[in-house]
């Protein structure tokens, strides 16, 4: 019950006596009961501060985009976050509109209340860096739920994916999922203008980034380009549609019981790539985590040092050269090459 109420209560119970003397008595117990139910409510719930939510999040983006940030990877976090400008204008500064607001999102199939606490931390860190210890999202802890295992091909269901590829398009998909391992967004994203002779740039999960392209998956992709200009799309469809397409190759493939999906791909192109002799710590950086060790942060392989792994321990490539399809490493005999 609110504070009207409880007026509208007092007004209610005053004219019930007819005696005034009886109702001025009774005022001051009335009152005490107002005085304990609003003691023990909580926090006003509808605290906010005086910025706009809009307001914070433009120029946040804006922040995001000029530190490098991929302009994918800022349009979805944009999306994220209009969505809390929508329902709260202005910027709320109580860590229980917070949690009100999460507890939206459902976390059973999808990570989607975890996704949104990302983008609204990430939010308040630039609206408080210079007022850190008064960041209401210090107080609410982010989500948990429980991770589902990768999906992934095994050796030879990989083989026998890559043997049913029939069009240039199936090339490029693969190629791009499994070769190169996009996360499913990206390739959606790459244009014509971004394969270069010998790397390739990659509208990221987060920021811009540089893989190395080694000379079979620069053909199969180039072989799209027809009379297109360098700002074009390889694909020119949305990624649900080459997602379809990646469905029926594991359906002509006849491959069953692993979901036929692009991160499905990349995830054997991370697990496959130990077997044959690759090491961890350039797959980690050829799959493009975010999370790194001191030791990554510090001493990262270059493009062409990746290139050589690459073209030595890529898990689609060694396919193909198992299926004839492509020659032994061109690195071979080059001392950079020799295994660590």
């Amino acid at each position: 019950m609110g504070k009207f109420d409880k007026l509208i209560e007092l007004n209610e119970v005053l004219g019930s006596f007819p005696n005034l003397a009886e109702a001025v008595r009774s005022v001051p117990n009335l009152v005490e009961v107002v005085k304990k139910d609003l003691k023990h409510q909580p926090a006003n719930l509808e605290q906010s501060s005086s910025v706009g939510t809009k307001e914070i999040i433009d120029a946040f983006i804006t922040d995001k985009a000029d530190g490098g940030a991929a302009e994918g990877y800022t349009r979805v976090l944009c999306r994220k976050l209009n969505q809390f400008a929508k329902q709260y204008p202005k910027l709320p500064i109580n860590p229980e509109q917070i949690h009100a607001y999460l507890r939206q999102f459902k976390t059973i199939d999808v990570p989607t209340r975890q996704d949104q606490w990302k983008a609204l931390n990430m939010l308040y860190k630039y609206a408080y860096r210079n007022h850190t210890d008064d960041n209401p999202m210090l107080k609410v802890d982010k989500p948990r739920f429980k991770k589902k295992s990768g999906q992934r091909l095994s050796r030879e269901q990989a083989k026998l994916l890559v043997s049913a590829i029939r069009t240039a398009l199936e090339w490029a998909l693969v190629i791009c999922y499994f070769g190169l391992r996009f996360r499913r967004i990206e390739a959606e994203r790459l244009c014509f203008g971004d394969i270069k002779s010998d790397y390739l740039i990659v509208q990221g999960k987060e920021r811009t980034e540089e893989l190395p392209l080694l000379p079979f998956f620069r053909d199969k992709l180039l072989s799209l380009r027809n009379n297109h200009s360098p700002n074009d799309p390889v694909f020119g469809i949305k990624a649900d549609t080459l997602a379809y397409h990646i469905r029926q190759l594991f359906k002509r493939a006849k491959i069953e019981g692993v979901r036929g999906s692009p991160h499905t791909l990349r995830n054997t192109a991370g697990a496959l790539w130990s077997s044959f002799g690759g090491d961890w710590t350039s797959n980690r950086q050829l799959l493009r985590h975010s999370a790194k060790t001191m030791t990554d942060h510090y001493s990262p392989l270059s493009i062409d040092e990746l290139r050589v792994k690459d073209d030595r321990y890529n898990p689609m490539l060694n396919l193909l050269r198992e299926l004839g399809e492509v020659p032994a490493t061109i690195y071979q005999n080059t001392s950079s090459a020799q295994q660590p």
